[in-house]
C-alpha cells in the first residue's frame, strides 16, 4: 500500500496545503491515484512521486516495493520516501550542468572542440567534434563494443582509452543519443579543465550548495546492498543503439561492481525528492529557496531551449532535445497533450523522470524500478505529467 507522506525524512520538510501554492487539489489526488494504478496493475513493483511549486514541497507519495518483487529474492522490502534508486540517464542535465558551470567561468566554450582540453579525444576522425555535438548528441562518437563489456566500465584508464580509439558511427551533426558516450565524453572534459572528478568538481561547486549532496554518481558496497532492485517488466528484448538494454538494465544494474562505477551519463543515486529538488533549482533560474544564486538564468535556459530534434538513431524515434535534457515534440509527450512548450527534464531508462515547466513553476520528479521500453514510458508519465501540470491554477 502506498502512503502519502508529509514529513519525508528524505527532504526534511513537511508538505504544504496545494492551494497555498496555486495548485488544485482534487486534480493533484487524480494524479496520484493514477501513479497508485500504475503499481498496482503491475507496471513497476515500487516507486516515489514527488511534486514541488514555487520553493514547496507539495506532495511526496512512496508505493510499493524496492526489493523482493521476486519470492526468490527474500522478503519484500516497502518503498519509503527515503529509499534509494539508481537513476540511470537522469543523470544527464546534472552532468550538463557542470559544463555550464564552467561556461559561466569562461573556462570553456561550447563551439570548441572536445580536442581543445582533450587532445587524444581527436584521433580517429573525432577533431571538429565540439563539446556542444556531445551536450546535443550530434557528435557521432557511439562506443557499442566498449558498453558491451561492463567489466570494464569502472577502470577510468580503459574508459579514456576507449573515447580516444572510438570512431564515429555516424556524420557530425546527427542525431543518435549518446546512452553511455555523453557523460564520459563530458566527464573527462571537467577533468581536464579542473583537475577533478566530475562528482568532485559538482559536489563542491554545486551539489552540496543546493542542499543535494546526497545525490552520487557511484555506490559503495553498503548503498548498492540497499539501493531498489531493477527491474525489466516488459517485452524482451529491447534495444537502443546495439544493446539489448531489456538484458543489461537488470544485470548490470544490480551487480555492486557496476554500482561502483563511474557511469555519468547513465548512472545517478538518489529519489524523487532529490531529483524533484534539483529540477526546482533550475526552473527557479539557477536559484536556490533561500536566495542563493548558483546559475545564471539565462545560462539555465539556453541549456533548456531546444537544440535539435530529429529522428533520433539510437532510440529510432522522434526526439528534441535542449544541451542536456529532453525537450517536447508537438503532440504529445513524456510531459502530456497540452500546453508543454515551457517544460524540460529528462527520463532514466524507461522508469524515471525528472521535470520542469517553466510556463507553471512546477517541478516534480517520479522515480520507479520497473522497465518495459520507452513506448511504455510514454504510455506512463504523458497522462501522469500532464494531470500535474493541469493542477497548476496560475504561475
Amino acid at each position: 500500500m502506498g502512503t502519502m507522506s508529509h514529513n519525508a525524512p528524505s527532504v526534511s520538510e513537511p508538505a504544504v496545503a496545494p492551494a497555498s501554492v496555486g495548485m488544485d487539489e482534487e486534480r493533484l489526488q487524480r494524479a496520484l491515484d493514477r501513479f497508485r494504478r500504475q503499481q498496482a496493475r503491475g507496471a513497476f513493483p515500487g516507486g516515489q512521486l514527488v511534486v514541488r511549486r514555487r520553493g514547496k514541497l507539495v506532495t511526496s507519495l512512496a508505493i510499493g516495493f524496492s526489493r523482493g518483487w521476486h519470492a526468490s529474492e527474500g522478503p519484500a522490502v516497502p518503498v519509503t520516501d527515503a529509499t534509494l534508486f539508481t537513476l540511470f540517464s537522469a543523470s544527464k542535465p546534472v552532468v550538463a550542468m557542470a559544463i555550464a558551470i564552467l561556461e559561466e567561468r569562461g573556462l570553456l566554450r561550447r563551439d570548441e572542440p572536445v580536442a581543445h582540453c582533450f587532445p587524444a579525444f581527436a584521433e580517429n576522425g573525432k577533431a571538429e567534434i565540439t563539446i556542444d555535438d556531445v551536450l546535443t548528441h550530434r557528435s557521432g562518437t557511439l562506443m557499442p563494443e566498449f558498453i558491451a563489456t561492463p567489466e570494464r566500465w569502472g577502470d577510468w584508464d580503459a574508459v579514456v582509452a576507449a573515447l580516444t580509439q572510438a570512431r564515429p558511427r555516424y556524420r557530425r551533426g546527427t542525431l543518435a543519443y549518446h546512452p553511455m558516450e555523453f557523460g564520459w565524453i563530458l566527464a573527462e572534459v571537467v577533468r581536464r579543465i579542473t583537475g577533478q572528478t566530475l562528482p568532485v568538481f559538482l559536489k563542491r561547486e554545486l551539489l552540496e550548495p543546493a542542499g543535494l549532496a546526497a545525490l552520487r554518481f557511484t555506490a559503495d558496497a553498503e548503498t548498492a546492498a540497499q539501493l531498489a532492485r531493477t527491474y525489466w517488466v516488459g517485452k524482451r528484448p529491447c534495444y537502443v543503439g546495439d544493446s539489448d538494454v531489456s538484458e543489461q538494465l537488470e544485470r548490470c544494474y544490480n551487480d555492486p561492481a557496476i554500482l561502483a562505477a563511474l557511469i555519468p551519463g547513465a548512472h545517478l543515486v538518489g529519489n524523487a525528492a532529490l531529483l524533484a529538488r534539483f529540477f526546482e533549482l533550475l526552473v527557479a533560474g539557477g536559484c536556490t529557496p533561500d536566495g542563493h544564486r548558483l546559475l545564471r538564468e539565462e545560462t539555465v535556459r539556453s541549456y533548456t531551449r531546444r537544440a535539435t530534434w530529429g529522428f533520433d538513431r539510437s532510440n529510432r524515434i522522434p526526439l528534441a532535445l535542449g544541451r542536456g535534457f529532453v525537450l517536447p515534440l508537438p503532440g504529445p509527450s513524456i510531459y502530456g497533450t497540452w500546453g508543454t512548450g515551457g517544460c524540460f527534464g529528462h527520463a532514466g531508462a524507461f522508469c524515471t523522470l525528472g521535470f520542469a515547466d517553466w510556463h507553471t513553476g512546477l517541478s516534480g520528479a517520479f522515480v520507479t524500478n520497473g522497465n518495459a521500453g520507452p513506448f511504455d514510458l510514454l504510455a506512463r508519465s504523458r497522462p501522469l505529467v500532464g494531470l500535474l501540470r493541469s493542477a497548476c491554477r496560475s504561475s
